[in-house]
């Protein structure tokens, strides 16, 4: 028995070492190309879901108004998805202020639809512009989020976006985590690696999925969907309609670059951030096999760690054995650590130190096998507040 488990180990981690090694490899040959800047810049309309945000709704609009935008240009719709708190009082003084924003009170339709997708639908009918912008009423932006956003949307579609003959349709940029507390900064470095993998994925010309709150789309691609109120309703919105526009012809952009980074408050509490993943799950089970392979190797690897602890704690194996298995751990979180900075360099942002780096390993550890029980366990999502059986 004991044998197996080390023969499956050596197994998983090197097919983990392979994945990473390739991904490393795409992280140093990565070139974000950009449109030109245009003479004139267009109309957009930046859509934000806003459920009990009265805490960070203020610093997300702001934000947004001091872009690097022609204000005459802006239209900011704002999806108040009945709040319970001051957060329609919030952006009321904010909409008086400043015309671009407008309040959307959000009603329960009866419609099929939910959570933000159902925010999403009520905000769209109201939007005068041919692009949309979509981010989190928890996000701020930085003052070229637009105009980069919308460069990388008319870059020209090549063999990493969906070929040469299509047209982009939806583009995703870059979230992080930003809070000076160490639950804060160990969810950073975890966004930060995730993103990483989706803007690799699909630089090797495989269409990933975008960020939900970190993301621009065309009037065009957006309708040829029929809008979020004919798309089936998924608790991962942004992954249906990125799948979606895909699946209308249109091209993808996944972006790694210091104009589209965007920060999110962190969410705060052990057991909100298992929520938060078993919602991401959730979603990807619509995803293609191939994800699922790569979500097995990860998965795999962190469950066989505490058997793998265990043989060497309690159990005789020759030294060659422990020698190789310490060997693959090092390997394995030098490889992940090269890639984080590969990233942080990728959207010139300071790189978290080397001991932060190593504190992020048994938090990645933690984190994948806690998500993993939690995912199987018949326990409803809760997200903003609402249940939902996923």
């Amino acid at each position: 028995m004991v044998g197996i488990i080390l023969w499956l180990f050596g197994i998983v981690g090197g097919f983990y070492l392979l994945v990473q090694l390739t991904q490393l490899l795409y992280l140093y040959g990565y070139k974000t190309v950009l449109s030109d800047e245009p003479s004139e810049w267009p109309k957009i309309s930046i859509w934000v879901a806003a459920r009990d945000e009265e805490a960070t709704i203020k610093r997300c609009l702001t934000s947004l108004l001091a872009m690097d935008y022609p204000v005459a240009k802006m239209q900011i719709l704002v999806g108040n998805d009945q709040s319970i708190d001051n957060t329609r009082e919030v952006v009321l003084q904010l909409a008086n202020l400043h015309p671009q924003i407008q309040l959307i009170d959000i009603q329960d339709k009866n419609d099929g639809l939910k959570a933000k997708a159902r925010v999403m639908a009520q905000l769209d009918i109201h939007a005068d512009a041919d692009y949309y912008l979509i981010t989190d009423a928890d996000v701020w932006v930085n003052p070229n989020w637009a105009k980069t956003m919308l460069r990388s949307l008319w870059k020209k579609a090549d063999s990493s976006n969906g070929g040469s003959n299509k047209i982009i349709g939806v583009c995703s940029g870059i979230t992080l985590v930003k809070s000076p507390n160490t639950w804060g900064w160990l969810q950073e470095i975890d966004w930060s690696y995730f993103m990483g993998l989706l803007n690799i994925i699909s630089y090797a010309g495989v269409p990933a999925t975008a960020v939900g709150n970190n993301m621009i789309i065309s009037k065009e691609a957006y309708w040829a969907t029929g809008g979020y109120s004919k798309i089936q309703f998924s608790i991962t919105e942004d992954y249906k309609l990125y799948s979606e526009v895909c699946g209308k012809g249109y091209g993808w952009s996944n972006v790694m670059h210091p104009g589209v980074v965007a920060y999110s408050a962190e969410t705060k509490g052990f057991i909100p951030l298992l929520h938060q993943r078993k919602r991401w799950l959730s979603g990807g089970k619509e995803l293609p096999w191939y994800w699922w392979v790569l979500f097995g190797i990860f998965g795999g690897y962190h469950v066989l760690i505490p058997l793998i602890l265990f043989l060497l704690l309690v159990c005789k194996i020759s030294q060659t054995s422990a020698l190789l298995i310490g060997l693959l751990f090092f390997l394995k979180w030098f490889f992940q650590s090269l890639q984080i900075k590969r990233i942080y360099f990728n959207i010139q942002s300071p790189c978290p130190p080397l001991w932060k780096l190593i504190c992020y390993e048994p938090f990645i550890q933690l984190i994948t096998l806690s998500t993993a029980v939690f995912f199987i366990l018949p326990i409803k999502t809760i997200w903003k507040g609402r249940a939902y059986t996923t």
